[in-house]
């Protein structure tokens, strides 16, 4: 099965990422936290229009979650897309993904929670692979920033502590 995936290239220094919020909104603290690790690591980073909308518990309405997220995989220039928290909302947008867009420039998406609807469906329609992850602590950080850089194996072990 993983032979037929769609795989992204890996990040590099200098590289763009975008920030989107297709589901919950953060602190907006959370924002400038998320920038500022990211460019810590040498990427270069922005956010989506709406990153900082609020509608209802929601980072903004339907519409402009998806847009947000939609224009960070039509644009050639990001080359990850970033989701700052999880929460609940990504569901109700997860069929409407610009699939064509994503599977002629693959990128990565990043988040946890309610974003493993997106991840599902980007799985379902485009056979491409996320990473389940986030940038809240330090363990965290460093496997999602492995994830995304590394061309070195990987071991997958079970972390009961």
């Amino acid at each position: 099965m993983s032979h037929d995936l769609l795989r992204s290239p890996r990040l590099r220094e200098g590289d763009l990422v975008r920030l989107v919020l297709p589901a919950s909104y953060p602190p907006r603290s959370d924002v400038p936290d998320c920038i500022d690790l990211l460019e810590g690591w040498g990427l270069r980073c922005d956010t989506g229009d709406h990153v900082l909308d609020e509608f209802g518990y929601m980072a903004g309405s339907d519409a402009e979650r998806l847009e947000d997220l939609n224009a960070a995989f039509r644009d050639p220039e990001v080359r990850a897309v970033i989701t700052t928290r999880g929460g609940a909302g990504a569901y109700r947008i997860a069929d409407d993904i610009d699939f064509p867009a994503v599977r002629s420039d693959p990128k990565p998406l990043i988040g946890f929670s309610d974003i493993t609807n997106l991840h599902l469906s980007l799985l379902k329609h485009c056979r491409l692979g996320g990473v389940h992850g986030c940038l809240w602590g330090e363990k965290a950080r460093r496997s999602v920033r492995q994830l995304l850089t590394s061309t070195d194996p990987m071991t997958l072990r079970s972390d009961t502590g």
